[in-house]
């Protein structure tokens, strides 16, 4: 799952943040956000947890607590009925199935990709290829869009968790250590030609790997509880152990920060590619201004750099909002709440909810306004339905 989900969990932040200073000089907040940090990020591996137990699976960047819901005054969701060939003329909808004991994706055209004897917890799709992660096997494999070729990679460590980049070209296994300080990413392009060497480096704790290509990384952070928005330079790299060097050392040549709670809020830092870091500081500011933007290009010295880090914030924007907290279950509310999967589209266009062996799911319609209930046919054999990362048109 995409790290951005954490920012969904700050609410215990976002009093904080509107209360925030207009520099960093308060070392004893600046210490209050970075621990605040650390207890969002432990609270997104509790997720992660359950989704590798095959009892919560979420897409990227969509994530609540279902006890916190609010039921009162709120309409009723009309039922109605969806078949596997509906859903997949709309949504472009995939689905892994269960061939009897071996596994295989139907797809887009309704051909299968054989993808093993092992049920995968979780089967992203890329732009070229499909990213399957096994908590059983402990490993990360691709497998070819038209199934002819597969690899996979052994986790570091069983808390090792998967990350899908916001352009769908690459993954990251993502490995923290111990006493929660650093985490160990390894990047792999998922590419239709060739396999690239994997890419690795450590950083604080603190950041979570968005979205990257050859020269920059993009990461959020919790910034403005330190900031309070303020457009300066900071220190956050020396003062707090980011350890960009890492990066620097991986042949990047900038990193851009967005802030989890204000997301048109980002930090630059500049690096020297395999030479450490260039710049003291990062430059901070609105995403958008015409400083920021420059100093992207100007660190990167690649013109693309500017969209991606555009792209990034716009993913996070339109899928932090989780929509069921506006939404009355109704006649299904109790097969809802007794269903022990459930699975939310990247893009917030739909959500799935069902027990293995269920016939029919429950599945949530959000790309209509308003949002409805269907009934789900799903497809012979079907065991979770695959997790689309291609941006939509």
């Amino acid at each position: 799952m995409n790290g951005d989900i954490e920012a969904l969990l700050r609410s215990g932040l976002a009093e904080q943040a509107e209360r925030a200073p207009e520099t960093a000089d308060d070392a004893g907040l600046a210490d209050l956000a970075i621990a605040g940090a650390h207890r969002i990020r432990r609270r997104r591996r509790i997720g992660a947890a359950a989704g590798g137990a095959g009892l919560l699976v979420i897409g990227a960047g969509v994530f609540a607590l279902q006890p916190l819901l609010d039921m009162e005054d709120q309409g009723t969701i009309a039922a109605d009925s969806t078949s596997t060939a509906e859903a997949r003329g709309e949504f472009d909808m995939e689905f892994v199935i269960d061939t009897g004991g071996e596994y295989a994706i139907l797809n887009q055209d309704g051909d299968t990709v054989p993808i093993g004897d092992t049920e995968p917890d979780s089967v992203y799709r890329l732009q070229d290829g499909y990213v399957l992660t096994s908590s059983s096997q402990q490993t990360t494999g691709v497998v070819s869009l038209d199934g002819s070729m597969s690899s996979s990679a052994d986790w570091p460590s069983p808390d090792t968790y998967t990350t899908v980049n916001v352009d769908a070209t690459g993954y990251a296994m993502v490995t923290p250590d111990a006493d929660l300080t650093f985490e160990l990413y390894t990047l792999n392009d998922v590419a239709a030609d060739a396999v690239a060497e994997p890419t690795s480096f450590s950083v604080s704790y603190d950041l979570t790997l968005a979205n990257w290509n050859t020269s920059t990384a993009v990461f959020t952070a919790d910034l403005w509880s330190t900031t309070g928005g303020g457009e300066s330079t900071y220190y956050f790299n020396s003062e707090y152990d980011w350890n960009l060097a890492a990066l620097a050392d991986a042949g990047f040549e900038s990193v851009a920060v967005v802030d989890a709670t204000n997301t048109d809020y980002v930090c630059v830092a500049d690096l020297d590619a395999n030479g450490g870091v260039a710049r003291e500081g990062e430059e901070c500011g609105q995403v958008g201004t015409e400083r920021i933007k420059a100093d992207i290009e100007a660190t990167s010295q690649d013109d693309s750099a500017v969209a991606l880090v555009d792209d990034t914030v716009d993913h996070f924007q339109n899928t932090v909002y989780y929509p069921m907290s506006e939404l009355d279950l109704g006649d299904y509310e109790d097969e809802y709440f007794n269903a022990g999967i459930m699975f939310v589209d990247p893009f917030n266009r739909w959500e799935m909810s069902y027990n293995r062996g269920d016939t029919t799911w429950l599945m949530i319609d959000y790309s209509e306004d308003p949002a409805y209930m269907t009934i789900l046919s799903p497809p012979s054999g079907a065991v979770m339905p695959v997790m689309d990362y291609i941006p939509p048109e």
